[in-house]
């Protein structure tokens, strides 16, 4: 068994020490696909734990050599957007069970994050919140991509958000394959956003914010989105 512990929470390492236990037989099972995700509460704190499928015969084989796997990797990169001002849910642990010689089992652990809704949802708002919450998003967006993050898994549901005062506040889920470099082109940033689900509307409105921050044309950066929706379609 390996921990990697935020040092904030070092209280918990007895509770993720037993962390396998826990998860298979306490919380509140919140999604299941190819990995699961659980809420478990522990004392006054809720934490979110991923458990990740054992990686495929390629990926393990990178991982034992030179590769670092998806659950350390959702460990690390909440720590980069948070340390350059972006939200992400605060990181508690990575904790990884060997079984056998060459399977791995991961958990990545974060708190839960108790804002409200994710883009996916944006349909749901009146019409003067969503043109609200679309704009505030493409702001973010744009100083995302220009401060070097691609989050290549950049759905909707991956997109949390709510209303902080007066402000619109946004923070990215499932980060562990995100890009972390140079600044993103207007050409890969165009088609990151073509990754969300939306309406034309939404997009043409997306489309003009993002290409006004970016000193782009906006005909040109609807174009590329369209582009690249029409590909993944």
């Amino acid at each position: 068994m390996k921990i990697i512990l935020n040092p904030k929470y070092e209280f918990l390492r007895d509770y993720l020490m037993n962390l396998e236990t826990h998860f298979e037989n306490e919380g509140e099972e919140i999604h299941r696909g190819r990995n699961v995700i659980k809420k478990l509460p522990v004392g006054d704190l809720t934490l979110c734990v991923k458990k990740f499928a054992p990686p495929a015969t390629t990926r393990r084989l990178k991982e034992m050599f030179y590769k670092s796997s998806k659950g350390k990797q959702a460990y690390l990169r909440p720590m980069l957007l948070r340390e350059r001002g972006f939200e992400s849910p605060e990181n508690v642990a990575f904790v990884s069970y060997r079984k056998g010689l060459f399977r791995t089992i991961g958990y990545f652990v974060c708190l839960l994050s108790n804002y409200r809704y994710t883009m996916a949802e944006i349909d749901q708002c009146t019409p003067e919140e969503k043109k609200n919450v679309v704009e505030a998003f493409a702001r973010f967006a744009a100083y995302l991509h220009e401060d070097g993050f691609l989050h290549r898994d950049f759905s909707s549901s991956n997109v949390l958000y709510d209303k902080v005062g007066d402000r619109y506040h946004f923070s990215l889920i499932d980060t562990n394959s995100m890009k972390c470099g140079r600044a993103v082109s207007l050409e890969s940033g165009c088609r990151n956003l073509a990754q969300l689900s939306g309406d034309e509307d939404f997009f043409h409105l997306l489309a003009q914010t993002y290409a006004s921050l970016r000193h782009a044309d906006p005909e040109r950066c609807e174009r590329l989105i369209n582009e690249a929706r029409k590909k993944r379609a």
